[in-house]
């Protein structure tokens, strides 16, 4: 008797997410504004993390697709217990669904947008206690993003592809995030760091796979490093 009322009652609470979630139609208006109001807690926080994106919707008079794309969304791939998190959900469930497939820059726009939550959600970073040191191992901070953008997502021009190279980090400075444009070389530089090396090993290593003179190019590399160590996006592994 007693497992019978549970799964009765499972079935009521199911049937309830399920009107709320828009998976089935809505039975009566009280169940509506509980639908309502999870659609405009969605609504919120999306077009907060994604302010550029929500204004193009806008412009092109998307709303009806958007809104589509929310229920969807909150139907199939909204899983994380972080709020912060769910605009990421958001970004992959784009990824592999039919909406805005017309927008070609659409993931690069909305990585680059959601990379400013990432990176101030995680902002408090260890400081650097000891002077830089080239023969020291350094690893990257977990709180930065280091990615190549097909579009010019930093001036918003979508119009043509162009090759970008970004790291971004949280300035402890002006506590805001920044981003820094990097040419091919240091960002292949960055990516393909070795943690088990000191800083020195891995530069010239990595100029000798790419024929690149090391006693040429090595103040200049250094000297961004350096810029990369007081800017906490190099760390030392004792931190």
């Amino acid at each position: 008797m007693i497992k019978e009322l549970v799964m009765d009652e499972r079935k009521i609470q199911k049937n309830f997410i399920d009107q709320v979630k828009g998976k089935i139609k809505v039975k009566k208006k009280s169940i509506g504004v509980y639908k309502y109001l999870v659609h405009h807690s969605f609504f919120e926080v999306i077009t907060g993390a994604y302010p550029e994106f929500y204004k193009i919707i806008q412009e092109k008079k998307l709303n009806k697709e958007f809104d589509k794309s929310i229920y969807k969304f909150m139907q199939t791939k909204a899983l994380s217990p972080y709020i912060w998190q769910m605009p990421n959900e958001y970004r992959n469930f784009l990824k592999h669904s039919q909406f805005f497939k017309k927008f070609k820059y659409l993931h690069d726009l909305l990585h680059f947008e959601y990379s400013e939550l990432f990176i101030f959600m995680q902002k408090e970073a260890k400081s650097n206690k000891k002077r830089f040191d080239i023969s020291k191992k350094y690893k990257l901070a977990s709180n930065i993003t280091l990615h190549k953008y097909k579009y010019d997502v930093v001036n918003r021009e979508f119009n043509s592809k162009i090759k970008i190279y970004l790291l971004g980090y949280f300035d402890t400075f002006t506590q805001e995030v920044s981003y820094r444009p990097l040419n091919k070389i240091f960002f292949s530089f960055l990516k393909s760091f070795g943690k088990k090396m000191t800083l020195k090993k891995n530069l010239l290593l990595f100029l000798k796979k790419n024929k690149i003179c090391y006693e040429t190019y090595k103040k200049d590399f250094i000297s961004v490093l350096e810029e990369l160590f007081d800017t906490k996006v190099l760390i030392s592994f004792k931190n």
